[in-house]
């Protein structure tokens, strides 16, 4: 019994650690995170098979916005692919 406490107040402990170090490093909400996209064609081969897709800052699925409520996202998209484009949150 004592080492299933011993080991519940460590693994407890090792979470609250980690939380806080991971709040400690992430900014407060109302800050304003910039972006810019760039969609453009690549070619991608899977399975021996080459096709041309869609993506943005050559990434497939695109990139990750990182915000918390209260902050301002600015996005700048350059749509450089022969087609039109629409990106949804």
């Amino acid at each position: 019994m004592a080492n299933l406490a011993t080991s519940f107040t460590l693994w407890l402990s090792l979470l609250s650690y980690s939380y806080i170090n991971a709040m400690a490093q992430w900014p407060a909400g109302r800050s304003t995170r910039f972006y810019e996209f760039k969609v453009q064609t690549m070619r991608m081969t899977k399975l021996c098979n080459t096709n041309e897709i869609v993506a943005v800052n050559n990434m497939f699925p695109g990139p990750v916005i990182y915000a918390q409520e209260d902050d301002r996202v600015t996005v700048k998209v350059t749509n450089a692919s022969p087609y039109n484009a629409s990106i949804h949150w």
